[in-house]
This record gives C-alpha cells, sequence and structure tokens, in this order.
C-alpha cells in the first residue's frame, strides 16, 4: 500500500465543526496545509460517499457542504477539482445523474463552475500483493486523476459494522462488480481483505471525514442520526478509522477491516492528534447495527436475515443488487430465497423505502428450505 503502509506515526486532525462553520484551513494546516498534497494545475478528484439516490438529509450520503468546502480550497490553489463515485446499481451516465441530482451535488457544481463524473470507462488493474484479489477493474476517472482526495462519511455497516475511511474507495469498483464481490468473498475477514486489496491500487493522497452528523444504528442506509460534530482529516485512511474507533469507544480490532489490516501490518505503530484527541470529542452513546452483537457480548449470536416489510413499493433494487440472485419480485413485495441469501444485506443497504429490516428468522429452517418466500 503505497499510502497506507505501515508507518512510526500517523497523524490524524480532529475539528470540532457544523455544516456551516467549516474552517479547512485550521484543519489541514497541522498536515502541511492542502498545497502539501494538491498542486496547482493538477486534476482531483473528490471522491464522496453516493450509495444511492437519497438526499443529504437522509444521512448516507457525504454532506455536499463538506464537498463545497474542499473543492473551494481546491479551486484556490488552481487546481482542477472533479466529484464522483460509482454509487450501487448500473455505473451509467443515466444513473450517476440521478443520484448527483438527489445528492445537491449538481446544483454544487453549477454554483462553483466545476464538473461531476459522468465517465464511465473501467480498466482492469493488477494488484500484486493483493491478499484475495489478483486483479480488479477500477473506474477511468480514479485511474486518470492526479490527486484523489476521500470524503467519507462515519456511518455504521451492517455486514462490516462501520463504513469509515479504509471501505470509501470500494466506491473506485464500478457499479454491478461490487455485487459481484459480494458474492465472492461473502465472509466479512475475506471481504476486509478485499477492502484492503483495492485499497492497495486506489490510495488516496488525503482523506477529509464528514463526521458533522453521522449515522449509526442500522446503516449503511437504515439508521439515525448522531450528531458528533467533528471533521477528521488524515493521509492515512486506517490511523483515521482507528481514531473514528476510539472517539466511538469502539474496539478497532472488531471492525473486521481494522482487524485485518492489523494482521497483514498496515497499522501505524502511533498516531498523534495535534488539534483534539478523539477522548476530547467521545460520543459514548454511538448506536452499532444490531448484526454487531457479537461486539457487545462478546459471543456468536444467531445470524440476522433480511426480511422484507410491509414499505416495500416493488421498486427492484434489491433484485438488481443481489449479488447472488436470490430475490425476485411478487405481486407486493420483494420474495427472497433464503437457501440462496448469503447475508451480505445488499438489499438493506440499497433499499430506498427502508422496507427490508434484519432479524433472526422465526422458523430458523426457513434458512434451508428451496423455495422463495414472502417476509412480512
Amino acid at each position: 500500500m503505497t499510502k497506507n503502509d505501515q508507518k512510526k506515526t500517523a497523524m490524524v486532525c480532529i475539528q470540532q465543526s457544523t455544516y456551516e462553520t467549516i474552517d479547512m484551513d485550521s484543519l489541514l494546516h497541522p498536515l502541511g496545509g492542502l498545497n502539501r498534497y494538491i498542486q496547482k494545475g493538477e486534476h482531483v478528484v473528490l471522491k464522496v460517499n453516493l450509495l444511492n439516490a437519497t438526499p443529504p438529509e437522509q444521512l448516507v450520503i457525504t454532506n455536499p457542504l463538506v464537498a463545497k468546502r474542499v473543492a473551494e480550497a481546491v479551486l484556490k490553489l488552481g487546481a482542477v477539482p472533479l466529484i464522483g463515485d460509482s454509487p450501487s446499481g448500473q455505473f451509467t451516465k443515466r444513473r450517476l445523474n440521478k443520484v448527483y441530482e438527489k445528492a445537491g451535488l449538481l446544483k454544487l457544481c453549477s454554483e462553483l463552475g466545476i464538473e461531476v463524473n459522468y465517465d464511465t470507462g473501467t480498466t482492469k488493474v493488477q494488484i500484486l500483493e493483493g491478499k484475495v484479489l489478483k486483479e480488479t477493474f477500477l473506474c477511468d476517472f480514479i485511474l486518470k486523476a492526479d490527486k484523489i482526495i476521500a470524503l467519507p462519511k462515519i456511518k455504521t455497516h451492517s455486514f462490516q459494522i462501520m463504513t469509515l475511511a479504509t471501505k470509501i474507495m470500494y466506491g473506485a469498483v464500478p457499479g454491478l462488480t461490487k455485487a459481484k464481490y459480494h458474492s465472492f468473498f461473502f465472509r466479512r475477514q475475506a471481504f476486509a481483505d478485499m477492502l484492503l486489496d483495492i485499497l492497495s491500487v486506489a490510495p488516496p493522497d488525503l482523506v477529509i471525514m464528514d463526521g458533522i452528523i453521522g449515522m449509526q444504528g442500522n446503516g449503511p442506509s437504515g439508521g439515525t442520526a448522531a450528531n458528533l460534530g467533528v471533521l477528521l482529516a488524515a493521509d492515512h485512511a486506517i490511523a483515521m478509522d482507528i481514531a473514528v474507533c476510539t472517539m466511538l469507544n469502539i474496539e478497532p480490532v472488531g471492525i473486521p477491516v481494522l482487524k485485518r489490516a492489523r494482521l497483514r501490518r498496515l497499522w501505524p505503530q502511533s498516531i498523534v492528534y495535534p488539534l483534539l484527541a478523539p477522548r476530547a470529542v467521545t460520543y459514548p452513546r454511538f448506536l452499532l447495527p444490531n448484526t454487531a452483537d457479537y461486539l457487545l457480548t462478546g459471543k456468536n449470536t444467531p445470524q440476522k436475515s433480511p426480511t422484507v416489510t410491509a414499505k416495500c413499493t416493488c421498486c427492484g433494487s434489491c433484485v438488481e443488487t443481489c449479488p447472488k440472485k436470490a430475490i425476485s419480485m411478487g405481486p407486493e413485495k420483494a420474495l427472497i430465497d433464503y437457501s440462496r441469501c448469503i447475508r451480505c444485506y445488499c438489499c438493506h443497504e440499497v433499499c430506498p423505502e427502508e422496507a427490508i429490516e434484519l432479524a433472526v428468522l422465526v422458523n430458523r429452517m426457513q434458512s434451508n428450505e428451496k423455495t422463495q418466500h414472502l417476509v412480512a
């Protein structure tokens, strides 16, 4: 990993902030300022988190005000910012436009005179030191960039427990390829290794974390607000995630990707905090997803399964995303074939109506039946 390998010391800057009072200069000053990373004339991708077509108030995406302040800082240096991501579903211009518009990014870019990405080209790259993934397709807009600034959001994740800086570059993988990887790497640890493999070939030059209003509970799309009131910056994604876990009173090795990173010797030996320490902005009431029971009890608990509720509108997002084709559309709700379901929770993640809940099946025999079920 070029930019996230083991260092003796990493630096994470933590600053209290609201969306209205973002001070990018003071946040980045201890790191040497933005001009340490970005030069005049460079093309800079602002890699936001755009899971699906949702407005900022639903807390699923990176808040556009964070993207705006970073874009303004890049413009001030005479560089060229480009906002982009590969959200769930088909990686097409039509899909991208829908997501950008809903996220408020089209309006933002119009105000600043900058662009969002519509390049849907992909290129296969080799991962020479990949643990589980030896090659992958990456989005061309990522590969063509001179520099990458990743803008993740603090959120929970039903499969990987938290989705933070080490997972943000999964969006460099195009569209439905991500669903395919859920099928290949359906165990948490293997999936975590895959995320680290991708990070190794698409490392951001700088990470600025939206932690002003995060998501807790059953994220990354069905959780509730956590008013954390912080922005974070670092050039070491793993160090940043360790800092966030410390702030939220989560044992870092309980997060699959951080556990694998430690075993792969990717952790820094120490982390310094030149502004605020994580314990100074601690948030002790942060709620983890209900799939993280083992972190609280230390015991293996019954596996949660996706169940379809009456909120289902038969939009088909879950059908399109399911890596095992375990979901079909019934006359009133989505139908889940539990004999094919691998509990990757992609359906829960992308459902725009929050119609899929995660729960222990009442009849455990259902998971062995090779028929489709309508779960109320």
